[in-house]
């Protein structure tokens, strides 16, 4: 008799683990959209004061004031004010609900 409730118990725990699995994963992922590709997103304005080294895409939507590049670098592409950016905001907005 201790055997099975002690089988028992386990396989429960065993269910009940890999039930909530799921759940982990589901809520430790957003779907970004177009702005996933962004190192920098902003509305209006980016100031980069250093020698900072930038991995991805910049946007800037709907600002247009982008100071500091260089003496940063930027390994990606800068969209500033353009309809790429513009999505990104959109979908970061999205995202962001």
């Amino acid at each position: 008799m201790k055997k099975i409730n002690k089988n028992l118990i386990i396989t429960l725990i065993a269910v009940f683990t890999l039930s909530l699995t799921g759940l982990i994963i589901a809520a430790t992922y957003v779907n970004l959209g177009t702005a996933d590709d962004f190192a920098i997103l902003a509305g209006t304005t980016i100031t980069n004061t250093g020698s900072s080294v930038i991995n991805g895409d910049l946007g800037l939507s709907p600002g247009t004031s982008v100071t500091g590049f260089p003496p940063g670098i930027i390994n990606g592409t800068e969209h500033i004010t353009d309809t790429t950016a513009a999505q990104a905001q959109t979908d970061l907005i999205t995202a962001y609900k």
